[in-house]
């Protein structure tokens, strides 16, 4: 089983949603960026027995959302079991960090109340992230394309949160450098599609090559990575009551 665990399904064409969806070997955790990509990836969920939906409202987009935004994304919880793609950003969008900061925190409330997972944007912000689940006891979160401090992969590890390994490590020399640093047992693939990075496009036909880049630093077999991935995984969604 591939593991899948940042796409935007809700930003593909119909014909696209239902090519990943007959991937039945593929497992696809679908993030969203605002209320109404919240509700097409939660319809999307409904069609597809393998795309795991979360909601929730990207830094993103935080500067130009509402209260009233915000209330309609929390009032679709329910649905979901994770919230995502939530989270910090100092790196691209510092001016409207306090605001973010705010929303933030109420999503890890949310997440605390009525134990849903986080996937989490934490760009030049990957500290304060770490303070903010500490604070609020998360129990589950993917810390999404980590690329951050070494050091604070300590951390991660010892709060029990997993990091997405992006398909992009093939170019990319600082999600390398994490993989090389990083145990296994907190990795989790991601694809981030449709997003392009530095001409490549990420898609999730890319997570067997990415699979195969992991075992290639971590000097192990590619069969080996793949099970230790799902098993990251399944035993993620079993801290939320779903079996994978």
């Amino acid at each position: 089983m591939f593991i899948d665990s940042h796409t935007h399904m809700h930003e593909y064409s119909e014909d696209e949603i239902m090519k990943y969806c007959s991937m039945t070997d593929y497992v696809y955790l679908a993030v969203s960026d605002d209320y109404e990509s919240s509700l097409k990836t939660l319809n999307i969920a409904k069609k597809c027995s393998n795309v795991i939906p979360a909601i929730g409202i990207h830094p993103w987009e935080v500067g130009k959302t509402s209260m009233d935004e915000l209330d309609k994304v929390m009032k679709l919880v329910d649905n979901a079991y994770f919230l995502g793609e939530v989270g910090l950003d100092k790196k691209f969008v510092p001016q409207t960090f306090d605001r973010q900061l705010d929303i933030f925190r109420k999503f890890v409330e949310v997440a605390k109340e009525y134990d849903k997972g986080l996937s989490i944007h934490a760009a030049g912000a990957w500290r304060e992230v770490l303070n903010v689940l500490y604070k609020y006891d998360v129990k589950v979160a993917i810390i999404h394309w980590y690329t951050g401090p070494p050091e604070l992969l300590k951390d991660i590890e010892s709060l029990g949160y997993y990091i997405g390994v992006n398909v992009a490590l093939k170019i990319q020399r600082k999600m390398r450098l994490i993989v090389e640093k990083a145990p296994l047992e907190r990795m989790i693939t991601e694809s981030d599609g449709p997003y392009e990075y530095r001409g490549m496009k990420l898609n999730p036909e890319l997570i067997p090559e990415a699979i195969n880049e992991i075992a290639k630093i971590k000097e192990v077999s590619k069969d080996h990575v793949t099970k230790l991935i799902s098993e990251n995984f399944k035993n993620l969604m079993k801290k939320l009551g779903k079996g994978v």
